[in-house]
């Protein structure tokens, strides 16, 4: 995309300029710049997610096809959380305090029209997260910051995307487990993953 123009209401801002980047298969991405410069907008542009606005101008392609252009019931059904996902930042608060851990993920399931083995595919994507199957049971208030950070990767992990957007997903965790959440990204992006 050469740039977003997000219109809001009677306004038109052009919210990114000059942005044109192309990533691989196993390929991964840093953006770096100080605060409001857009990098979370370029995130949720890509996941059609902007919110009081509409994207009206730019393109981003997935395999060749403009996803700008798709209708919303397109996007929905064939790629938002199947293709792209995104770990929005601050997304470890974003767990519902009220259900266990494995109802969120059943959810999500049912939401997508999953038709597979739910527990199996709500193991593999715990297990590929460095997280224990005893974890599931749990409520969000009995976990910790990393624990829960990780689980929400494991969410935008569930339906095999094949290009995550990471918002700041270290943001508010001590060192430690930001050595391993970031190191948790690296082998899944071993794994077949592409990363921004």
């Amino acid at each position: 995309q050469r740039q977003m123009c997000i219109r809001d209401r009677n306004n038109t801002v052009h919210a990114l300029d000059s942005i044109e980047f192309w990533l691989k298969e196993n390929e991964s991405m840093g953006i770096a710049g100080e605060s409001g410069c857009g990098k979370t907008t370029l995130g949720v542009s890509i996941m059609r997610k902007v919110h009081g606005g509409d994207i009206i101008s730019g393109k981003i392609l997935l395999d060749g096809e403009n996803i700008l252009e798709m209708s919303d019931s397109e996007f929905d059904k064939n790629i938002r959380w199947k293709k792209i996902s995104m770990v929005f930042q601050g997304a470890m608060n974003a767990l519902d305090p009220v259900f266990s851990i494995q109802q969120q993920f059943n959810e999500i399931l049912k939401q997508h029209g999953f038709s597979g083995d739910f527990n199996k595919t709500i193991q593999n994507v715990i297990n590929s997260v460095n997280l224990d199957d005893t974890v599931l049971k749990k409520y969000p208030h009995e976990l910790s910051g990393g624990m829960k950070q990780r689980l929400v990767i494991a969410m935008a992990l569930l339906l095999k995307p094949k290009f995550v957007v990471a918002d700041e997903p270290t943001t508010a965790l001590d060192v430690l487990i930001q050595a391993q959440i970031i190191n948790l990204l690296k082998n899944l992006k071993k794994k077949g993953m592409s990363l921004m």
